[in-house]
């Protein structure tokens, strides 16, 4: 760690300490650092092992209608290369903000996150605990996809509404790489929404957005939404028909809106949903019809199941908003007493062109629990289905979880066993089986830890010489976890061996994780 990093980070805790004694009795400050420490080097790859250190502080004050904030990374590499190690290196401040909160109205300036109906127009986040890797330049940086500006909100009566402007961040450029003159907020982007509440439950709203960047054009879209319970005067029978409806068009007149045009000619985005629940007994249906819609600063429902199994997890499809239609339809039913059968039918299509492109996935999905008992459980699922956007031509994932309890002991232990088959699409691209078995022991107050083992073919994951020949028919990988909560303020989770990597989907938005050879530690402390 530098003498600069030391000192910022120093100066980061020393504020906190004075506001600490400075605050009224009524405010509170709250603090948390995220740590990670890696040393090895990706799956074989060839050189020195290196070390990397990444770490963030946030730091928040919250008072009697006004709070203030700011978030502090940094990232260092044992490796002092010029592309790799030097250049990927920084430390700095990147997010401060103060909001200011009435009853019926809100400021905020500096970095935000917001929301505009369900995200055609646009969608801010951040994934709590996530921290990407880049491949590319080898740096980390916070999962956050955020606005730089002023946001303010107000309601008044049935009306809620909001207007922000503020330059974007895509959450593609690491801080380090704005050493090198790249741009991690580019652009600026003003949006509006106005919604009301109607009778019966119902809403309704409108929102507008306008980006601009550089002598670019300016590029605007519209969006209409409403909300109702299509069963509400059933509700006291336990029948509900929770519905949503949104439309967005961008680049077009006003009165062109009110058509509702789906043509390839428009860049249209429309997307539904209807849900039919009675009990336990449930059934949701989704649909989406996007095209091109691909702004960066919008991000669509992608209509295709999220996973918790890490084989399915990592094939999740990602959407591409420039073209792509589906829907997704869900069922789920009580097995009695004893737990749960879910079902879900997912596809996606591109725009026709020189081949057809189609996502399609069916999944079931048993959850099973002696009644009252708590002592154990299980779950088993199928899926099977095929991915025209990665060459995949029919794969079926199989999966098997167990999980046992001690109550008197507090502890569990938990197997996992799960097998995938993929062939290849239309000639292109080749079959690979990939196997996983994880095996864990947890203890209440204490931790756990587990051993996974992952053996696969995939060409992705496979060593190769310096002619581009495969080495190995395939590679067993090990490796071995083990988290710990060590009081209420502090945590541990480290990693030991081999660890494959990846996509990985998280909250609706996937991202790579890069493979690692060798030894990962976070630590993860809030005051």
């Amino acid at each position: 760690m530098t003498v600069h990093a030391v000192r910022a980070r120093a100066a980061v805790f020393a504020a906190c300490a004075v506001l600490s004694i400075a605050l009224p009795a009524h405010a509170q400050l709250s603090a948390s650092n995220l740590a990670i420490v890696q040393a090895g080097r990706a799956l074989h790859a060839e050189g020195p092992p290196r070390t990397d250190f990444y770490d963030r502080v946030d730091v928040a004050w919250r008072g009697e209608g006004f709070a203030a904030g700011g978030r502090f990374e940094q990232d260092r590499s044992s490796d002092d290369s010029p592309s790799f190690g030097r250049l990927a290196a920084y430390s700095e401040v990147t997010q401060r903000w103060a909001e200011w909160r009435g009853p019926h109205a809100s400021l905020r300036v500096g970095n935000f996150h917001t929301l505009l109906g369900r995200g055609l127009l646009h969608r801010s986040w951040e994934l709590p605990g996530v921290v990407y890797d880049e491949s590319g330049s080898l740096t980390r940086f916070a999962a956050s996809r955020d606005l730089d500006g002023v946001i303010a909100h107000g309601s008044a009566g049935p009306f809620t509404a909001q207007a922000f402007g503020g330059r974007p961040n895509e959450a593609v450029v690491s801080p380090a790489l704005e050493n090198i003159g790249l741009e991690r907020y580019r652009g600026m982007l003003q949006g509006a929404q106005l919604e009301s509440a109607l009778p019966y439950g119902a809403s309704a709203g409108a929102a507008w957005t306008r980006y601009t960047y550089g002598d670019a054009p300016a590029h605007e879209g519209a969006s209409g939404f409403a909300s109702a319970d299509l069963l509400r005067a059933f509700a006291t029978r336990g029948w509900s028909a929770p519905a949503y409806f949104e439309y967005a068009q961008a680049d077009e007149r006003a009165s062109r809106w009110w058509q509702l045009r789906r043509g390839p000619e428009s860049a249209h985005a429309m997307y539904g949903s209807l849900g039919v629940l009675w009990g336990a007994w449930t059934l949701n249906a989704e649909w989406k019809d996007y095209d091109h819609f691909r702004f960066g600063v919008n991000d669509p429902p992608s209509l295709v199941r999220e996973h918790s199994a890490p084989l399915l997890n990592r094939r999740t499809h990602v959407l591409d908003a420039e073209g792509e239609a589906g829907f997704q339809i869900e069922a789920s039913a009580p097995l009695g007493a004893w737990g749960a059968l879910t079902a879900n039918l997912s596809r996606s299509d591109a725009p026709p062109g020189l081949r057809p492109v189609r996502f399609e996935e069916r999944f079931v999905e048993a959850r099973i629990a002696p009644p009252g008992s708590g002592a154990w459980d299980a779950t088993v699922f199928v899926s099977r289905g095929f991915d025209g956007f990665d060459f995949v031509g029919d794969r079926t994932t199989r999966g098997i979880g167990l999980r046992r309890a001690w109550h008197g002991w507090e502890g569990s232990a938990d197997v996992e066993w799960q097998h995938s088959v993929s062939a290849p699409f239309a000639g292109a691209g080749v079959p690979s089986t990939d196997r996983l078995i994880v095996l864990g022991l947890g203890r209440a107050k204490l931790g756990t830890a587990s051993v996974s083992v992952t053996r696969t073919d995939d060409p992705l994951d496979l060593p190769y010489d310096e002619f581009g020949v495969a080495t190995a028919s395939h590679v067993t990988l090990v490796g071995v976890q083990c988290a710990a909560q060590l009081d209420d303020r502090h945590s541990l989770d480290l990693f030991l061996g081999r660890r494959r990597g990846g996509r990985a989907c998280t909250s609706g938005t996937c991202y790579e994780v890069p493979s690692l050879d060798g030894a990962e530690l976070r630590w993860v402390a809030r005051y």
